[in-house]
């Protein structure tokens, strides 16, 4: 975790107005360190269940007037090599400095990494603040007195100059509206977007996105026998260079193919590890009786064949109150707090997750149908969507093209934003039109992958996850989340995702040799399990 206070012109601001994190710093295993510069004092947090140093952190180049601040990883460290001196070796904020000085702020372009990198040049009196470009780490900041101060604890920054304030709507109805999920805890503070910087000096501030995956175009020449052979070698690829040997690492594990195919990759990754545990949130022992299937026996099933060892959610009555109640520490995410805990106790600090998926490389119709249709691919729309079932064919073309094409939310999606307002305020009860636009309605594939991105639910869960990871002594990897992934995923074509009869082809193809085919073709998306016991849980905690 980094944090800091940047006056250009006001000399070494108070340490003491610099300290945005009460919360994490409380925790046992937490260790402050202090940073001073020219019109900069901040610091960074280690926490010691980390393999994380010094180096990991911070770096000074007092020649060149630069000083740097990192909390993240980057995961294409070779690429850098021989430029300005770095080396496969070098530390991230001594890359992150030399490459600033050589390339100025572009030089984010380059990186592949989860990353908040704050970079203060004594020279030109300004400072800079990157986040990376999928937004997995958090970056929060507010502008006051003339002074920059920000932090990758947002909840914290919120806590520190919210006070006499009231939290703000949008966030605090997010769980039960469409609302604008870029809006942080306190009214004041902003938070710092995926791919993008922040430019701040006597001259003002300035936000410049130095990712734009808006200009990146479809290549109409990749075929299905590329992506054959493409995409297994890409997804092991992003797995892969996310392992880290200091790590003790374990994985999410449900009974889909995202989390299936993500842990069973890391597994290989780490079989010097006497035990890979997969922590799933169904639970440990809960009857299954009147579902329509149980999906811990899917887990297993995985488990078994992948060489890992399933961790089922042990929440009790009274620890389901207490994690509840929680929200300021876990946002909501109480199941995944959970896990952290049992991770936490077993000693692993290092989790993958196959979060990401179901947007990007493991998409099933969204926008595919919408394509074939423009591009007047008929016969490839009717392999896929067979006239013979009448019913199917028609609910099909309404869901999936007429319904997104016309901004038209479909009847469950109506039926769960009335029954969700009924809790709220009328004047707060009303989902943003630009957030259900963001999450339902498209025109193309590519639209969807794009306003998926801008709706910001993968990031909020990615922020609000590493906050709390940290808070445990437990770091998250997305390999589905990789830029080069989601950069491909955005050139290919509709038609080549049209030719395997499989649903969310892609994903299915890349786990041949690595799930049982039972898991491999499963379609169910929700566990009736784990729904039925936190309706349970609800019941005996109200």
């Amino acid at each position: 975790m980094i944090f800091g206070l940047f006056g250009p012109g006001a000399g070494n601001p108070d340490i003491n107005d610099a300290i945005p994190l009460p919360e994490c710093l409380a925790a046992d295993p937490a260790e402050l360190h202090y940073v001073t510069g020219p019109s900069f004092s901040g610091g960074y947090v280690l926490n010691r269940k980390l393999p994380y140093t010094a180096e990991d952190c911070f770096f000074e180049e007092k020649a060149a007037g630069i000083l740097v601040l990192v909390w993240g990883v980057i995961f294409n460290r070779d690429e850098m090599a021989g430029k300005s001196g770095i080396t496969p070796n070098t530390p991230l904020p001594e890359i992150a400095g030399r490459l600033f000085i050589a390339e100025g702020p572009d030089f984010a372009k380059r990186l592949n990494g989860d990353f908040v990198i704050f970079i203060s040049s004594g020279r030109k009196n300004e400072a800079f603040l990157f986040r990376d470009h999928l937004g997995i780490r958090p970056a929060g900041y507010i502008i006051s007195g003339g002074r920059l101060c920000f932090s990758t604890d947002i909840t914290g920054l919120s806590l520190q100059f919210g006070e006499g304030d009231t939290p703000d709507p949008e966030f605090l109805t997010g769980y039960l509206r469409f609302s604008d999920r870029r809006r942080a805890p306190g009214r004041k503070i902003k938070k710092l977007l995926n791919g993008t910087y922040l430019r701040f000096g006597p001259s003002g501030e300035e936000t410049v996105r130095y990712w734009l995956p808006g200009d990146i175009h479809t290549d109409y020449s990749i075929t299905y026998s590329d992506l054959i052979e493409a995409i297994p070698t890409l997804v092991r690829k992003v797995v892969s260079i996310r392992c880290d040997s200091r790590f003790s690492a374990g994985a999410h594990l449900s009974g889909g193919i995202d989390s299936g195919v993500v842990a069973s990759l890391a597994r290989r990754e780490y079989n010097y590890q006497t035990r890979f545990y997969g922590f799933s949130w169904s639970p440990q022992s809960f009857p299954a009786e009147g579902v329509r299937y149980d999906e811990r026996e899917l887990v297993r099933k995985t488990g078994e064949h992948a060489g890992i060892e399933p961790v089922f959610s042990d929440i009790s009555a009274e620890s389901f109150r207490d994690l509840v109640s929680g929200f300021y520490y876990n946002l909501g995410h109480f199941s995944e707090e959970a896990a952290l805990r049992q991770a936490s106790s077993l000693k692993v600090n290092l989790l993958f997750s196959g979060w990401g998926g179901d947007e990007f490389v493991s998409t099933g119709h969204r926008g595919i149908d919408i394509d074939l249709l423009r591009r007047l691919k008929a016969g490839a729309y009717l392999k896929r969507n067979r006239p013979d079932n009448l019913r199917r064919f028609v609910s099909s073309f309404l869901y999936f093209v007429i319904c997104p094409v016309l901004g038209i939310p479909g009847s469950e999606t109506r039926k769960t934003l009335r029954n969700n307002a009924k809790y709220l305020k009328k004047e707060y009860s009303r989902p943003g039109r630009g957030q259900v636009r963001d999450f339902y309605f498209h025109t193309s594939r590519r639209q969807m992958h794009l306003r998926l991105l801008r709706f910001y639910h993968l990031q909020e869960r990615c922020e609000a996850w590493a906050v709390m990871g940290f808070r445990y002594g437990v770091e998250y990897r997305f390999p589905l989340l990789d830029r080069q992934l989601v950069e491909y995923m955005l050139k290919v074509p509709s038609e080549a995702l049209s030719c395997s009869g499989y649903f969310r082809p892609l994903l299915r193809m890349a786990g041949e040799d690595l799930l049982p085919e039972e898991v491999r073709k499963q379609v169910n998306k929700n566990d009736p399990v784990y729904w039925k016991w936190m309706q349970e849980l609800q019941r005996e905690a109200a």
